[in-house]
């Protein structure tokens, strides 16, 4: 007999087993919801935000790369503003705008300031010198429509995005999923900055506590700290997270706050020893399908702090 301080009786179940045995056979295989794929509105504010620029630099288009060199050239100059879109063309951010290139055949590192600034003569024969050995010029001159060219680089740098949207994804779906299931006496604060168990045990580096993902306040007194998370994949990380989590548990309880811990994904299925160490020490711990029996119960006991 497993002995835990999950309270798997309150929200229905018979026995620890059972309500395990649920937390494993109902994990979401994925949290990819439509969203997940591109962030559209960024992406299309990136690539528009240029517009003006693009239509400049599309004088460029079908000239020779004699003819390129001189027209680039005499925009850079007339039009500082283009400067930016040199290195957006090829998916490189920069740091403040500035972007650092080591040149192998001249055995030197060359910085170029792609802020839009007044240019030396020097500097603008720099910079086409790296619109033609960086490929940005023969870009310039071969294609027609730069602002879809534009998109389509933007939709490319955003897929780096993916995995730290993946987890916000599923913070949403679990707040949503509580808005739904909870009276409107009850709000939820995601990131609350006015409540932390985070303070009595950790700092970070301003010396400021860290957030929680969710905090749930009655009449205005916060009573439910949630803290929630998807894993797709194993690792050190989930571990050290039931660890810091069992000591928020603990801090809750001398506070008279209630900790949950919503989470899912399919990379529990291959840990659940630190799954089921938490579970020992952890007052509530559900996955995404068991959320709504939980929420059941907080709303059957009308929230009071002392019977969560």
């Amino acid at each position: 007999m497993v002995i835990t301080m999950v309270k798997y009786q309150k929200i229905g179940y018979s026995t620890f087993d059972e309500y395990f045995e649920d937390f494993i056979n109902n994990l979401l295989p994925t949290n990819k919801t439509y969203e997940y794929f591109v962030d559209w509105k960024k992406v299309r504010s990136l690539a528009s935000k240029h517009n003006k620029e693009l239509s400049i630099l599309r004088k460029l288009y079908g000239l020779s790369q004699n003819e390129a060199k001189i027209v680039l050239k005499k925009i850079i100059k007339n039009h500082p503003s283009v400067l930016p879109v040199i290195p957006a063309l090829i998916a490189e951010r920069g740091i403040n705008g500035r972007v650092d290139v080591y040149d192998p055949h001249k055995r030197k590192f060359w910085e170029f300031d792609f802020n839009p600034h007044s240019v030396s003569e020097a500097e603008v024969d720099g910079i086409i010198e790296f619109c033609e050995k960086s490929g940005v010029l023969d870009l310039l001159r071969q294609v027609e429509n730069l602002h879809e060219y534009l998109l389509g680089v933007e939709v490319g740098i955003d897929t780096n995005s993916r995995k730290g949207r993946s987890g916000a994804l599923f913070e949403g779906m679990v707040k949503k999923l509580i808005e739904i299931n909870v009276p409107e006496y009850i709000k939820a604060v995601p990131q609350d900055k006015n409540f932390s168990l985070y303070e009595t045990i950790q700092k970070t580096r301003r010396g400021k506590a860290k957030r929680h993902d969710l905090v749930l306040y009655k009449d205005n007194t916060p009573i439910v700290a949630i803290e929630i998370n998807f894993y797709n994949t194993t690792g050190s990380k989930p571990i050290e997270i039931v660890g810091s989590y069992i000591t928020l548990n603990r801090v809750a309880q001398k506070k008279g706050i209630t900790f949950v811990w919503v989470t899912d994904g399919p990379a529990w299925k291959k840990m659940k020893e630190p799954l089921l160490r938490g579970m020992k020490e952890i007052d509530w711990v559900v996955n995404y399908s068991q959320l709504p029996k939980l929420l059941a119960y907080f709303n059957l006991v009308n929230w009071k702090i002392d019977t969560l």
